[in-house]
């Protein structure tokens, strides 16, 4: 049995693989980690959208091969706006902190060794600290929701063209359909895992040894977030 389905296996692990890296998916795990580079916080974003996005997938399969519910159209149409809405925000609530942070370039030099790195003029004084604790607490359940729920909804605006490939392929046998949903799943996580890991490795070298170009790139990215978020909207509408 095994043996009958391991090419069926196997697509589905190599479209899952190919399917993460669609532009407005990656867009979306650079423009979160964008907020706050780090390796670990961006490997966490890629997990937890890749989860969001495997789960709806899997509960939209059981639905339709299980108990022959279709996700509504519309529903589709409004999640396609949404990812598109998300992006744009991204990108501007991060040219809206870097400038409410007041964050400047400063260099100094060592002896015969010149550093340059970020120096954020808003949290000098400790007086603010304080002010913005509450905040940074609501930001940080925000930005833990934030990756699962646009993996949700990049999971309902596409998943109709993973699913149209099932029926096909898995001559209506709701295990194996749920079997194949699960191995795209898998290759989705693993893809994008791997995807964050190397951005995010690029970002911290960035940091360390060109401050300058560090910055411009992610000024770059929020403004290719707001870019293709708009370009979904208008191709959606």
């Amino acid at each position: 049995m095994l043996i009958e389905w391991l090419p069926l296996i196997i697509l589905g692990f190599g479209l899952g693989l190919l399917h993460a890296l669609d532009a407005d998916h990656v867009m979306a795990i650079s423009a979160l980690a964008n907020q706050s580079p780090s390796i670990k916080k961006t490997l966490f974003f890629s997990l937890h959208w890749a989860l969001g996005h495997g789960g709806i997938l899997l509960a939209s399969g059981f639905l339709l091969f299980g108990l022959g519910l279709a996700i509504p159209d519309n529903l589709q149409y409004w999640a396609e706006i949404m990812v598109g809405a998300l992006l744009i925000v991204l990108g501007v609530s991060f040219f809206w902190r870097f400038r409410k942070l007041k964050i400047n370039l400063v260099t100094h030099k060592h002896d015969d060794i010149v550093h340059t790195h970020l120096v954020d003029e808003s949290h000098t004084h400790t007086a603010n600290n304080n002010e913005h604790s509450t905040d940074n607490k609501s930001e940080e359940i925000i930005k833990v929701h934030q990756p699962i729920m646009i993996g949700v909804l990049h999971g309902l605006a596409g998943s109709a063209p993973a699913l149209a490939l099932i029926p096909a392929v898995t001559s209506g046998q709701l295990s194996v359909a749920i079997t194949y949903l699960m191995v795209f799943s898998l290759g989705v996580i693993l893809s994008m895992l791997a995807f964050g890991l190397g951005f995010s490795w690029i970002q911290q070298y960035l940091n360390k040894y060109y401050q300058r170009i560090f910055t411009l790139c992610r000024h770059i990215i929020a403004l290719t977030a707001i870019i293709v978020g708009a370009f979904l909207i208008a191709k959606t509408i």
